[in-house]
């Protein structure tokens, strides 16, 4: 690739735009796998989306209709793009942190899932962590697949831009 390429697709690539998707793309991940998975166990396909959207607005989520399940979309999606703007801020002011892709990605997964585990699901209606200890090895691996694969790549990405590397 000639270096008029590189420059005419760096520049259709803002950092944010970069951002934007791979906090997109984690959270297209982190939607298909519980709806696969909740269909799969013979659930509803709006059953994760009812409980999301319970975070906010408590247990009348449960009997919510589509607009519950839209709110919980929303809500879903609304978190995975703001973390991974977070991501990006914190990673330009901390040079100390790598920049790494799979290491971006791991810290996300990881960061992520604490972070609603032990701050925001106990802040919400719900009241509590939905992770238990014994087994968020497995959740913390599946966030890192899920959320933080995407959102690591296309972070990194835009700090290279922003840092001019």
């Amino acid at each position: 690739m000639n270096t008029t390429t590189e420059t005419i697709s760096a520049s259709n690539h803002s950092p944010w735009r970069l951002v934007l998707l791979g906090g997109f793309l984690g959270g297209l991940a982190d939607f298909i796998y519980p709806t696969v998975k909740t269909v799969m166990g013979g659930g509803p396909w709006t059953q994760p989306w009812k409980g999301v959207a319970g975070g906010l607005i408590g247990q009348a989520a449960r009997d919510g209709g589509m607009e519950v399940v839209l709110l919980g979309v929303f809500l879903h999606f609304f978190i995975c793009i703001a973390a991974a703007a977070i991501l990006y801020l914190v990673v330009r002011q901390l040079k100390w942190l790598p920049r790494n892709w799979l290491l971006l990605a791991v810290i996300h997964g990881v960061g992520v899932l604490l972070t609603m585990n032990y701050v925001i699901l106990p802040l919400s209606k719900i009241g509590r962590g939905i992770y238990p200890l014994e087994s968020l090895h497995v959740h913390a691996f599946w966030h890192i697949v899920l959320v933080g694969l995407a959102a690591g790549f296309f972070v990194s990405r835009a700090i290279r831009q922003t840092e001019g590397r």
